[in-house]
């Protein structure tokens, strides 16, 4: 190559992206080109050789060797395809997670991460120069892989449609889990506790990413997208599970199956570019803005619950006791996902301070005054107290289950169906009015505190009573009180039910005085 050429290659490379061309020089050298390009060519030399002792013949086996030899030169190949189509995904995740997290990781340890926030770059430009750039040697060493996989595909006479939608979604999901990963090693902070190594994150997400995200890639679409190909991949034909969204069948079709998950990859890859741009340049901002939460949570919502709705349920007659069951599993995501709204939301106390100097509380001249204008504040101003977006989202979430709640035949059914989610939604704002009002304490770490309180208030009290011999049975009211509806929900009377939702809001009025009065004496000092 005319080093003139190669100079000028770089230095488009450079003016369009100048983080990526920082680190094309930092991965590409010629030691670690040859290790990425020498264990690529090392694989398949060594597929290739393991499969020349099970090459098909006439007498095949009269002459086993090892696993035996294979009975047509199409199933040879299909083998060594299989492998490919199982191996590419692993170790692409794999390698792609662990360098994006440390790399990060490394950057902000090092003090660097910094520097390249202050860049004029936008920090779309920065991060996409990451994800191209740092797993830039597992890239290469997938596209060495695919000339071989391609000959492997046409010798099984695997269609050509299949290697297109393999890669196509190969890719998407690799572009969200990099972008979640990056979302990661921005949001951790462990490598300032584990000091220089900053490798133990990367260790974490990378086993996570090998024991669940890449199988799950790879049987989420053997199942729906490529249940018509599933022959070419586990060696049967499988049945398409029936798996229908809003009564939308998604997976009869290979199309709408397609076009599901690749929308639900580009939404997801949306929301998480959204959360990096607003927290890569401002680092002490909360995750996300209140105005976000309320469209991201109402839309897992109407995605969780459009799964359960299936005209095949109706069908088989499975509507009754298995309507709350879907309730249950509607529940578990439901709880996690307010647990990360809370913590995404609640300000720090510095945050606080500054919305009581300059906020809706500012009694400033000129300043716009008012319910209306405070209560405007509380909605949409991220510095303001996080409750009342909380439960702006409980409110988006739980309508929509109570109108599916209130078509369920069963009376008895939906009056414990009203029971669960009330008690959710009350033990969501009491978690949310904690978090606040810990964040505003004078502390040293109160992120720490507060996710110590939160956890000790989910499991502790389980705990405590079981260890007191306090059976549900006997005591529903105070299960329900300190939050756990399913374990009393079958038996519990109406008066326990009151009286245990009469005490919890009484807590609550009491926090929210408490979280008053501590504003108003932290404006008292501005003042």
């Amino acid at each position: 190559m005319n080093p003139s050429k190669a100079i000028s290659w770089l230095d488009r490379i450079g003016n369009w992206n100048p983080q990526l061309l920082r680190e094309i020089r930092g991965k590409l050298k010629i030691r670690n080109l040859a290790v990425a390009i020498g264990l690529s060519l090392l694989f398949q030399l060594l597929l290739l050789l393991l499969y020349s002792q099970r090459i098909p013949s006439e007498n095949c086996y009269a002459q086993l060797r090892g696993l035996g030899c294979i009975g047509s030169w199409q199933d040879w190949w299909l083998e060594q395809f299989r492998v490919l189509t199982w191996t590419e995904p692993f170790i692409l995740f794999l390698a792609g997670v662990y360098g994006l997290v440390a790399d990060l990781a490394l950057e902000d340890y090092k003090g660097t991460l910094n520097f390249i926030r202050i860049s004029p770059r936008s920090s779309i430009n920065i991060l996409m120069g990451k994800i191209m750039g740092v797993p830039l040697l597992a890239y290469i060493s997938i596209g060495l892989s695919i000339p071989y996989h391609l000959i492997a595909a046409i010798s099984a006479k695997v269609p050509i449609a299949f290697l297109l939608s393999f890669y196509s979604l190969l890719i998407a999901t690799a572009f969200l889990l990099f972008s979640a990963s990056m979302l990661l090693a921005l949001l951790s902070g462990w490598q300032a506790k584990f000091g220089g190594q900053v490798s133990a994150g990367a260790l974490i997400f990378s086993f996570i990413t090998f024991v669940w995200v890449a199988p799950t890639f790879m049987w989420w679409n053997i199942f729906t997208v490529w249940s018509s190909f599933s022959k070419f991949l586990v060696g049967g034909r499988i049945n398409p599970i029936q798996v229908e969204w809003w009564y939308l069948s998604i997976t009869s079709n290979v199309w709408n199956s397609h076009i599901f998950t690749i929308v639900n990859l580009a939404i997801f890859s949306f929301a998480i570019w959204r959360i990096l741009q607003r927290r890569f340049h401002n680092p002490t901002a909360t995750l996300v803005s209140k105005g976000q939460s309320y469209a991201v949570t109402s839309y897992l919502e109407i995605l969780m619950l459009g799964f359960c709705m299936q005209s095949g349920f109706v069908d088989k007659g499975f509507y009754g006791e298995f309507q709350f069951v879907l309730l249950l599993f509607i529940y578990i995501p439901n709880f996690f996902l307010f647990l990360a709204a809370i913590a995404a939301l609640t300000p720090p106390r510095q945050a606080l301070l500054d919305w009581v100097r300059f906020g809706a509380l500012s009694t400033t001249e000129g300043h716009s005054s008012g319910f209306g204008y405070i209560l405007r504040d509380l909605i949409w101003s991220d510095k303001s107290p996080a409750p009342i977006a909380i439960a702006l989202n409980l409110v988006f979430t739980q309508v929509p289950i109570l109108i599916w709640v209130n078509t369920w035949s069963d009376s008895s059914l939906r009056e414990k169906a009203m029971v669960v989610l009330a008690s959710f939604a009350i033990t969501m704002l009491l978690f949310a009015l904690i978090s606040q009002l810990v964040m505003f304490l004078k502390t040293r770490n109160p992120s720490a505190w507060t996710t110590g309180i939160i956890s000790a208030l989910v499991f502790l009290p389980a705990l405590i009573m079981l260890s007191l011999s306090i059976n549900p049975d006997r005591y529903a009211g105070v299960w329900l009180f300190l939050g756990f509806p399913w374990l009393v929900v079958s038996n519990i009377k109406l008066s326990d039910i009151i009286l245990a939702f009469a005490g919890q809001i009484s807590v609550i009025i009491a926090l929210i005085l408490q979280l008053i009065y501590q504003l108003q004496r932290a404006k008292m000092r501005e003042t």
